[in-house]
């Protein structure tokens, strides 16, 4: 069974989460249960805290009853005898009184006489039709005596009299009534117990005192509706029920009780059996001055029932009963709990963050330990800065690793320059860097041998802090046993103390100098590497010294191999050269062309490889570079199988040799016939002088007649229709041949001649016949060797060398099946070059070399590509051919073009269509046909021409097309 494993982050954060959230259920757990423990003190503390409210309450609700009561039994207004409802002063202040308590329902003073004066203030409708009055009444005056006297007034806000009801039926004796009986004669006021106010269906006390001279005794009623009032606002929550009981166990007040016991006024047993189905059945009726507490379940829920005493005086209690459910009183403490839990929660979360970005932090490096140790296990080296820990043991086992995976990437990326590298000097370079890197030595020089057959060193790379001033030849020369040693492939060490260095004490500064030797496969020494340090090595760079044997060993097979590359490049160089320059030698006429080229056209390259207006994407590097040359050189080589007398052909009938001389003879021939004719009509009897007029007039005729076709021979002027008739008539005379001419000449020759004809026989004086016709052999159509389709069309014939056809060619010395052998000799190049077996960097070398006579608006051959199918080095090889064509001055068939004459023409030709003109143009620019004509041109070719006028020309152009372009470009599809 496989072992799962987890990483050192989950392993980290989840040891954290398990403890963390262990103590927070701890903590949780024991605030709940103490917080149970302070229910019990809770609960009583509430009550009493409510007690105190409803004592504050009642003492402040009565407070300005005792003020008022104060201030009429101080007066002197009871003793006047001015019945009340005339004691406007009296009822104004008693109305007052009124107006600031709400629960202050009459006030009354009864006389020892019997006699009795009440008070009321009407606030409400109700209060008005219970006693009958008249609906804007604001104040009832109840005047009575024991005597029967029974009246009754109301008055309006104002104080006066609305209506009265007298009578005289009053049977209430005031002095019987328990709150006249019970004051003082100190006057301090008494508090009645709670009764039932029948008038006003509601229960209140009597506050009473008797008057400074004892005569009257001064009552107030006060409703307890502001104690249960204030039960509503002391409920704990919205299921705390309260209930106010006088010391009988009345109900006074009550709140959040159900209808039965708020509504039960009977006897205390049938209140008892009411409160027995109510949650206080266990505080009913338990009398204490403390707070009684006990905790019930009541209908499956845990209560907590109070009920404590409420002091509204010395003598009178009341009882306040307070039932709260445990889970109301420990909401707050639950709700707690819950924000305990959820602060919990969000620090654990939080802290969970924090462990988990902690523990990325300690476990990234060992991550990247196992990510860097795997990659280095695929041989994958970025070498790359490990990551730093707080860990001391992760810190030094990342920089082990660290070190060993870098120096792992430096000898890989060492060996892959060193494999890679084709360039010595370059190599060179990097060696004595690499060295620099991994011994930091202050002198580090490369030495190689000139040769493989020699043993002096030469300077390759110098990479020196401490300047190395040694003449290395010499050094090892004086010093007997260091090149044997070197040769057998031993590291040298030299101090600077010792005796063999103190010849060159002043030249040598380093103090500890290493010789390291490099050697072929033949071991013998080719290459010689000097590291000086400035003070002795430390071990750790003494380590790195092995490490540089083995780059060196590299370095010694990449030497070879550059070496041998470099050779066959000489090679290959040597043999392309010596192929150009035998297809230059092969006509002496064609001088130096392939050998001019490649320069012309290098020069021109270079200008477009630094111009950014025209080209700024076109780059060259050193690979294409490469192409272009081997591409130049070989841009005709395709001329080998080209016939040299074509090549070389100087007039029209010149093939091997030039036939004008075989017309010659026949004119001479004719001539001569003429002479004998002549003689032979003197000889019969002819006039002499006739005869000889018209001998010389043949002769004439015949003088002419072969100058003019000489003169077409040369080709130097355009034929025109009579110079062609005139020829057709010439070539219609006659001459008579006796000889066989199928005698001496080759079987091939005898079977393009056809059938012998019997002699002697007339022919024509320049005669197309038989045997000039030369097919292609065999049927053989030359586009089947072909491997491309091409613009070009081969004629019927390989050569026609009828000398009526070839006199008759209208311009220049080509006929059609020359001039097509002629530009066949850019396909052979192509075919030619598409059969050697190119590495990747020279697969543009047939396409370059190939395209020089292809033209920019698609007219050229051998393939008729326009000039955004031509590659830059292609068109610039066009250029480079035409100006080197028209210039030279070795062609048989023409003289050399003068600066002015050929750039003339150029300019003609790059706006025409043939030539880049942009290229054309830069070729002007930067003057490239001075530095030609500096070098290859004739004194008398060198000329001033208008080079602004040429380069204005041109530009005009350029913009012409551009516009013709951006036309098009906007024209609807």
């Amino acid at each position: 069974m496989t072992k799962r494993r987890y990483s050192l982050t989950i392993h980290i954060t989840s040891l954290f989460l398990v403890l963390t959230s262990i103590a927070a259920m701890i903590l949780v757990i024991t605030s709940y249960q103490h917080s149970q423990g302070l229910l019990n003190k809770s609960a009583e503390e509430l009550s009493s805290e409510n007690s105190a409210k409803l004592e504050i309450t009642f003492e402040s609700a009565t407070a300005p009853i005792f003020t008022s009561l104060d201030f009429v039994a101080n007066g002197d207004s009871l003793n006047r005898g001015v019945p009340l409802h005339q004691n406007r002063g009296l009822i104004a202040s008693l109305v007052t009184t009124f107006e600031k308590n709400t629960e202050l329902v009459g006030m009354y003073y009864a006389s020892k006489d019997g006699e009795m004066n009440v008070i009321r203030l009407f606030t409400s409708e109700s209060d008005t039709q219970k006693f009958g009055a008249p609906s804007d009444a604001k104040i009832m005056i109840h005047e009575m005596d024991v005597k029967g006297k029974n009246n009754l007034y109301f008055l309006s806000p104002e104080l006066d009299i609305l209506s009265q009801n007298i009578k005289n039926d009053n049977e209430f004796d005031p002095r019987s009534r328990p709150w006249y009986r019970n004051t003082r004669l100190d006057g301090a006021i008494q508090l009645t117990e709670p009764y039932f106010f029948y008038e006003l269906k509601t229960t209140g006390v009597t506050l009473s005192r008797r008057s400074t001279d004892g005569n009257f005794v001064i009552g107030a009623d006060f409703t307890l509706d502001s104690l249960s009032g204030k039960l509503h606002s002391m409920a704990f929550s919205e299921h705390t029920k309260l209930i106010l009981f006088d010391r009988k166990f009345n109900l006074l007040a009550h709140h959040n009780i159900d209808t039965q016991l708020a509504t039960q006024s009977g006897s205390y047993n049938e209140i008892k059996a009411a409160v027995k189905t109510t949650v206080f059945d266990a505080v009913f009726n338990r009398f204490s001055d403390n707070v009684v507490y006990k905790t019930v379940n009541y209908e499956g829920v845990d209560w907590s029932v109070t009920i404590v005493p409420v002091m509204l005086n010395n003598d009178i209690k009341l009882r306040l009963a307070e039932a709260t459910p445990h889970d109301d009183l420990l909401d707050s403490l639950l709700s707690m709990r819950d924000k305990q839990v959820q602060v919990a929660f969000i620090m654990l979360i939080m802290s969970l963050g924090i462990i988990w970005f902690v523990s990325n932090k300690i476990s990234t490096p060992l991550k990247t330990l196992i990510t860097l140790t795997s990659n280095i296990t695929r041989f994958e080296f970025k070498k790359t800065r490990y990551p730093s820990s707080i860990i001391k043991e992760v810190s030094n086992l990342t920089h082990s690793i660290q070190l060993m995976e870098h120096t792992l990437h430096d000898m890989l990326k060492l060996l892959r320059e060193t494999a890679s590298n084709r360039d010595f000097a370059l190599l060179s370079k990097t060696i004595c860097k690499q060295s620099y890197q991994l011994t930091k030595a202050e002198s580090i020089v490369l030495f190689t041998t000139r040769s493989n057959t020699e043993d002096n060193f030469d300077l390759a790379t110098n990479m020196s802090i401490i300047p190395f001033k040694l003449e290395i030849n010499k050094f090892i020369d004086d010093i007997e046993w260091l090149r044997e040693k070197l040769e057998h492939g031993e590291t040298v060490h030299l101090q600077r103390n010792q005796a063999e260095l103190q010849v060159v004490a002043n030249e040598l500064y380093t103090s500890d100098n290493y010789l390291f030797p490099i050697r072929n496969k033949n071991n013998k020494l080719v290459g010689l590497l000097f590291l000086g340090y400035e003070r002795e090595i430390t071990p750790e760079q003494s380590d790195k010294h092995e490490f540089l044997k083995e780059l060196l060993s590299f370095a010694e097979i990449a030497k070879e191999n550059i070496t041998q590359i470099e050779q066959q490049k000489e090679m290959l160089n040597g043999f392309i050269s010596l192929i150009a320059s035998a297809i230059d030698t092969k006509s002496p006429y064609t001088g130096s062309h392939c050998q001019r080229i490649p320069e012309l056209t290098t020069v021109l390259t270079q200008v477009a490889h630094q111009d950014t207006r025209y080209f700024p994407e076109f780059e060259m590097i050193d690979s294409q570079w490469e192409a272009l040359h081997l591409a130049a050189w070989l841009h005709d080589c395709g001329k080998v199988t080209t016939p040299e007398y074509i090549v070389d052909k100087a007039t029209k009938l010149e093939t091997i040799y030039d036939r004008i001389h075989e017309v010659r003879m026949r004119f001479e021939l004719l001539k001569s016939e003429a002479t004998t004719e002549y003689w032979q009509s003197i000889a019969n009897g002819s006039d002499a002088s006739m005869a000889k007029n018209t001998l010389i007039q043949k002769h004439q005729q015949l003088d002419d007649d072969f100058y003019f076709v000489a003169q077409c021979n040369l080709g130097s002027e355009f034929m025109s229709d009579e110079a062609v008739k005139r020829l057709q008539r010439i070539a219609d005379q006659e001459w008579t041949r006796t000889l066989d001419d199928q005698a001496g000449i080759s079987w091939i020759e005898k079977e393009r001649a056809g059938p012998k004809i019997s002699l002697p026989v007339k022919e024509k004086l320049i005669a197309d016949k038989q045997v000039h016709r030369v097919g292609w052999g065999d049927g053989v159509d030359p586009k089947q060797h072909w491997s491309k389709e091409f613009a070009l069309e081969p004629g019927e014939l390989k050569f026609n060398q009828g000398e009526l056809y070839n006199l008759s060619v209208r311009r220049g010395t080509l006929n059609d099946d020359e001039r097509f052998l002629i530009n066949d000799h850019v396909i052979q190049t192509i075919n030619m070059l598409n059969r050697l077996p190119y590495p990747d960097h020279l697969k543009d070398v047939p396409e370059i070399a190939g395209g020089h006579h292809e033209r920019m608006d698609g007219k050229g051959y051998p393939l008729g590509l326009n000039g955004d199918e031509l590659s830059v080095p292609a068109r610039v090889m066009a250029i480079a051919d035409v100006f080197e064509a028209l210039t030279s001055s070795d062609r048989p068939y023409k003289k050399g073009k003068t600066l002015d004459e050929a750039i003339g023409i150029m300019t003609s030709m790059a706006t025409s269509g043939h030539i880049d003109p942009k290229l054309y143009l830069l070729f002007l620019e930067n003057e490239v046909d001075q530095q030609y004509a500096n070098d290859y041109l004739t004194e008398d070719q060198k000329c001033h021409f208008d080079r602004k006028g040429h380069i204005q020309k041109v530009k005009e152009y350029i913009k012409e097309q551009a516009h013709t372009e951006t036309k098009e470009c906007e024209l609807p599809a």
